[in-house]
């Protein structure tokens, strides 16, 4: 019977990282421009490098994804003693992504289901503690997970199966009875699979996957990944999981 439904959090229980992270560096760069004198568009080129050298050099480790140690090396690029404003800079990115959330339509719905049938629910995500729980926070979600499950914690982000066994371990299940959603179908559900999870791919973006040979289910929206979780409940024979 499947125990547990691990979750990812960006771009599966909201939309659309991309464009949000793009906010964000954009107002870290108009603050720079205006209070630094450093162009916008020179400080954001070299804020995106920062991010590139750092997920170069700390490939899969949590920190890649610091914003204050991205801030440090680009304001250091340009000369300026980074311990007055990289913290500012960090704010800045984070306030005008999270203030750009638009929560998927039909995860509460769905956590609540899910919980009702006796089902723990966590969160999986890559990217540091106190970030992504805020985002929970903002998205109304905090209170509908029962385990929470974050690249930091796990030392490696995902599909290391470090952070996958940490979320089995939380939800006290074998990886069988467990089953993994989200939208990145090597990191989410390669990793899964990988361990002997099962997998719904959420791809809401419409990728091409005939790459792809592990089996999974996929959907194109949260409702369409209901679907797929209440059927792989049925194969696996969960009291009172009906199809939808």
């Amino acid at each position: 019977m499947i125990k547990a439904v691990l979750f990812d959090l960006d771009d599966t229980l909201y939309t659309s990282f991309s464009e949000l992270n793009a906010r964000g560096y954009d107002a870290v760069s108009d603050w720079a421009e205006r209070e630094l004198g450093i162009p916008a568009a020179s400080f954001r080129e070299q804020a995106v490098a920062s991010r590139r050298h750092y997920h170069t050099i700390l490939h899969a480790e949590p920190e890649s994804h610091d914003r204050v140690l991205q801030m440090q090396h680009a304001l250091e690029h340009f000369g300026i003693n980074p311990i007055p404003y990289a913290q500012r800079l960090h704010g800045l990115y984070w306030d005008a992504l999270m203030n750009g959330m638009e929560l998927r339509p039909g995860t509460p719905e769905l956590l609540d289901r899910l919980r009702a049938l006796g089902i723990k629910t966590c969160v999986c995500t890559n990217m540091m503690i106190d970030k992504q729980m805020e985002k929970l926070v903002r998205l109304g979600l905090a209170e509908r997970f029962d385990a929470f499950v974050a690249s930091e914690e796990a030392g490696r982000d995902k599909p290391d199966p470090r952070i996958f066994e940490l979320c089995l371990q939380k939800c006290g299940c074998a990886p069988r009875e467990a089953v993994m959603v989200g939208d990145n179908r090597e990191h989410d559900i390669g990793g899964a699979l990988a361990l002997g999870l099962h997998g719904v791919w959420l791809n809401w973006k419409g990728e091409p996957h005939a790459k792809y040979v592990c089996p999974h289910y996929e959907a194109a929206d949260m409702r369409g990944a209901e679907k797929c979780i209440f059927e792989i409940l049925k194969k696996e024979g969960n009291p009172h999981a009906l199809f939808i």
